[in-house]
């Protein structure tokens, strides 16, 4: 189990502590897993996502990563962060 929360640049993030989550404003619980970042992982890659711009990246964030199709399970968590 995780906490998601949108950091104050607005980047979907996941932490194991509910109180690290709470320091962000609104957060939700999920079963998704989370790389040493912080970002949630998609298949085997964490994924960099950027829910105001409807972005997602992996191997990297927007300026060096590789753009991808944003994964609907990421579309409505951030939804519930909103």
């Amino acid at each position: 189990m995780s906490y998601a929360y949108l950091d104050n640049t607005g980047i979907l993030h996941l932490h194991p502590l509910e109180r690290e989550a709470q320091k962000h404003g609104k957060y939700v619980e999920t079963n998704l897993e989370y790389d040493d970042s912080g970002f949630p992982i998609i298949g085997d890659e964490g994924v960099v996502y950027y829910p105001n711009e409807g972005t997602a990246y992996i191997k990297g964030n927007k300026a060096k990563g590789q753009s991808i199709a944003v994964p609907n399970v990421l579309k409505q968590l951030a939804d519930k962060l909103k």
